[in-house]
C-alpha cells in the first residue's frame, strides 16, 4: 500500500523566499475586509478566496517525488517484540547505507564502523538500560505524537495510525491573532439575530461550557471545515461537526469518550477527531481509560492550533479541556475566550494494524467497564444541562 503522496524535500533558498507566511495570509484578508459580512445573503462566490486565505492555504510548498524501489522497508508493528530479532526486524536495506550527500566531507568516521547491521554489541541489558535490541522498540505504543506541518496542503507524514495524536500549529495564523476568534463570535452572534434555527447557545455537558448545534450559516466556519477535511483526507459524505464555545477561562470539558468509541454505525464513518482551536490557550487532556494508573498526558491548544487523534486513542484514552485554577483564571484574564471546532469523520489513509482493541461495551463488558463497577454507559444521556441525573430509587428500608 503506498501512502506518501506529496513528500516533503529540503526547498531551495528561492522557494524559501516566495512561500508566504501564516502571517502575511492573515493580515491580507483582514485588510481586505472592508465591511461587516452579511451572513444572511448569499455571497459566498465574492470573498470566499478572501477567507480561504484567510485559513491558510498554503500551495505550491511541496514537490512530488515518485515511489522509489529501494525505499525502506515499512516498520511491522503487529509482532510482540519478545519474538523479534536484531538481524531480521532491524536489517538495513542498502538505500539507507547511502551517505548524505549534503554533509560536509570532513565528517569524522564513525567508530562503530558503517554497517548498521554490525554496530550494537551482544549485551543485552545495562545498569540503567531496558534492551539493548533495537527491534524492542518496534511496537505498538500507548499513544503517538506527531507534529504536521501548517504550510502544507495536507498530512503528508505518512503513514497516519490509529496511535496517533498529530499536532499542527499555527495551521490557520500566528499564534497571537486572534482575528479568526472575533470573526466566528461576530458570525453566529448574526445568525442568531436572525433566529436561524440550531445557532443559539445551549448549556453542555452539565453546564461546563456552551454549544451550538447548527453552526453551517457561518461562512467562515464550512471554510475551516472544508480545509480541515482536506488537510486530513476525510471523506465529506458523512462528518459530524460541533461548535464549542468556552465563553471564559472558568469554563471547561470533562473527560470523556466520543461516541465512535461504543457506537458500531459511528464508527463505521469515523475513525478520526480534529480540532481547532481559536482564543485563549488551554489544555486538552487525556486521561488513560483501561487501567487504574491514572496516566494523564497534557497537550497544549494555542490559537490557531490544529490536533487530530485516532480511533484507538479514542478507545484507550478518555480526553477533555482542564479546568483552570482560580490562580489561572486571573492570570489570564477572566474574560478571554476560546472556540474549539470539532470534526469527526473518516480519514482515508489510515494504516490498519493488528491487536487493536475492540469497541467499548455499553453493556458492561467493554475493556473500561471494570473501571466504572460494570456499567459503562456511552448513551450522552443528561446531556447539556437540560435534564439533572436521575437519583437511585430506593424502597425506605435499611440493610
Amino acid at each position: 500500500m503506498e501512502f506518501l503522496e506529496d513528500v516533503p524535500v529540503s526547498p531551495t533558498k528561492e522557494e524559501v523566499e516566495n512561500v508566504p507566511s501564516n502571517r502575511q495570509y492573515s493580515t491580507s484578508y483582514y485588510q481586505k475586509q472592508g465591511k461587516k459580512q452579511d451572513s444572511g445573503k448569499n455571497n459566498n462566490d465574492n470573498n470566499s478566496d478572501d477567507i480561504d486565505n484567510s485559513i491558510g492555504k498554503h500551495k505550491n510548498n511541496s514537490r512530488r517525488r515518485p515511489p522509489q524501489n529501494n525505499k525502506p522497508a515499512a516498520r511491522n508493528n503487529n509482532s510482540s517484540s519478545s519474538s523479534r530479532k536484531v538481524k531480521d526486524q532491524t536489517k538495513t536495506p542498502s538505500a539507507v547505507r547511502k551517505p548524505d550527500e549534503n554533509l560536509c566531507t570532513d565528517v569524522a568516521p564513525d567508530p562503530r564502523g558503517d554497517d548498521p547491521e554490525h554496530r550494537m554489541t551482544k549485551k543485552s541489558a545495562g545498569r540503567n538500560t531496558e534492551s539493548f535490541d533495537p527491534g524492542s522498540t518496534l511496537v505498538r505504543p500507548a499513544l503517538r505524537v506527531k507534529v504536521g506541518s501548517p504550510l502544507s496542503k495536507c498530512y503528508n507524514r505518512f503513514p497516519l495510525r490509529h496511535d496517533d495524536v498529530v499536532i499542527v500549529p499555527e495551521m490557520f495564523g500566528p499564534e497571537e491573532d486572534w482575528k479568526l476568534y472575533y470573526q466566528l463570535v461576530e458570525e453566529m452572534t448574526e445568525l442568531q439575530q436572525q433566529n436561524v434555527k440550531g445557532t443559539e447557545w445551549i448549556s453542555w455537558h452539565e453546564g461546563a461550557h456552551l454549544v451550538a448545534k447548527n453552526p453551517s450559516g457561518s461562512k467562515t466556519f464550512q471554510l475551516i471545515i472544508d480545509y480541515l477535511c482536506d488537510y486530513f483526507r476525510i471523506e465529506k459524505k458523512s462528518i459530524g461537526t460541533r461548535f464549542n464555545w468556552y465563553k471564559d477561562s472558568s469554563d471547561w470539558k470533562p473527560f470523556h469518550h466520543d461516541s465512535a468509541a461504543f457506537n458500531p454505525s459511528r464508527a463505521k464513518t469515523q475513525n478520526i477527531t480534529v480540532g481547532v482551536s481559536f482564543g485563549d490557550c488551554r489544555e486538552l487532556a487525556f486521561l488513560r481509560a483501561d487501567d487504574q494508573s491514572d496516566c494523564r498526558l497534557y497537550f497544549p491548544q494555542p490559537n490557531n492550533g490544529v490536533f487530530s487523534f485516532g480511533r484507538d486513542v479514542n478507545i484507550h484514552w478518555k480526553h477533555g479541556i482542564n479546568a483552570l485554577s482560580v490562580e489561572e483564571q486571573e492570570a489570564h484574564g477572566i474574560n478571554k475566550g476560546r472556540i474549539s471546532i470539532i470534526l469527526w469523520g473518516l480519514a482515508t489513509s489510515v494504516m490498519e494494524e493488528d491487536n487493536s482493541p475492540p469497541l467499548l461495551g455499553a453493556d458492561g463488558k467493554g475493556p473500561h467497564a471494570a473501571k466504572n463497577n460494570h456499567k459503562y454507559h456511552g448513551n450522552n444521556r443528561n446531556r447539556g444541562g437540560r435534564n439533572k441525573p436521575q437519583q437511585k430509587k430506593t424502597n425506605g428500608k435499611t440493610n
